[in-house]
């Protein structure tokens, strides 16, 4: 009787969905589009559901993080996500990896019927576009900011990522500096899991690019075409191998330092894939609060998050210099 709703609907039936109860998804990010979709995926009844995180719940994510409430701030969003979706439908298996996707650990990915994409990084989204491209699994790109999302179901039949963005820079808008209305996120979500449904039942799904502006009401779909000289359609992955999406932001010879509006933070990102031993800072440092992805500790009166993939967030500090010297230090103690 769970389903009853969605069974009546014809498109779905008992036929389509025993199909789902079936089916295995990966969800990568468990953000404000993870969320979203995670919840309604585990509803409409996907049998097998895989969550790929490795950040924490803060205040500011409240706002357009649906799953989450205000006693969750400070625990891993997708240990607290499994929870919450375990106690929404206890009929489906959920696995949470605490980890942030790259080229090194891409088998947590294993092999789903779908992956999507809920990920706010370009670097990972090129690299699901690779290991998704290698061994023929669809996926859905998403993307939110300000007013405005876009879609694109990524098949054997469709341009890849790398045929329709051709590979920018990861100096992109980000919401944490360009701000987002939650509505966006909703509304994106909805024909991301739609578009899921559909590939998971072998229904026709969209071959374009889906771009919504919420603010203006503007719904465009946009054609794509295969690009020529692809390399992911030529089979050659470069993202798995190792390389990283250029970016234009102040960087020193390893490392790049920019600020986040909204976290009131100058947050410092390894210019190469590293893995900090955050063991070893409680011999030198006054630890605030520790968690197996990251530790919280104080240096200098700042609040410096530190993440176990070499992301550091310093807060109220305004100097780049001074955060640079702080960054250096703790790769150099937890090596």
């Amino acid at each position: 009787m769970r389903y009853i709703r969605q069974e009546i609907f014809p498109k779905i039936g008992k036929e389509n969905q025993e199909k789902l109860k079936n089916s295995t998804i990966t969800i990568v990010g468990i953000g404000a589009l993870g969320t979203t979709v995670l919840d309604i995926l585990a509803r409409a009844g996907i049998g097998n559901i895989r969550i790929i995180d490795f950040d924490i719940i803060e205040l500011n994510n409240l706002q357009r993080q649906s799953l989450f409430s205000e006693e969750d701030i400070n625990k891993p969003k997708a240990q607290v996500a499994k929870e919450k979706i375990s106690k929404i439908n206890s009929e489906i298996k959920i696995e949470d990896f605490l980890e942030e996707l790259n080229q090194t650990n891409i088998n947590i990915l294993k092999s789903p019927d779908i992956i999507l994409d809920c990920t706010d990084n370009m670097q990972i989204r090129f690299l699901i576009n690779d290991f998704c491209k290698k061994n023929n699994t669809p996926w859905i790109y998403a993307s939110v900011i300000e007013e405005k999302g876009m879609t694109a179901n990524i098949t054997s039949e469709t341009p890849c990522l790398s045929c329709i963005l051709n590979e920018p820079t990861e100096n992109l808008a980000k919401c944490e500096n360009s701000g987002i209305l939650n509505t966006i996120v909703h509304s994106i979500a909805a024909i991301q899991a739609t578009e899921a449904i559909k590939i998971l039942t072998n229904q026709g799904y969209s071959k374009d690019l889906i771009s919504y502006n919420i603010w203006s009401q503007e719904l465009t779909k946009i054609k794509t075409k295969k690009r020529e000289g692809c390399k992911p359609c030529n089979k050659i992955f470069e993202f798995l191998n190792g390389k990283r999406i250029k970016n234009n932001q102040k960087s020193s010879e390893y490392m790049q330092v920019r600020k986040c509006k909204t976290k009131g933070a100058l947050e410092v990102i390894p210019e190469k894939s590293i893995q900090l031993k955050l063991n070893k800072l409680k011999d030198n440092y006054e630890i605030i609060s520790e968690l197996p992805i990251l530790a919280i500790l104080k240096i200098n009166s700042y609040q410096t998050t530190v993440y176990k993939n070499g992301k550091i967030l310093v807060r109220d500090c305004s100097s780049e210099e001074e955060v640079k010297k702080i960054a250096e230090k703790i790769y150099e103690d937890a090596k």
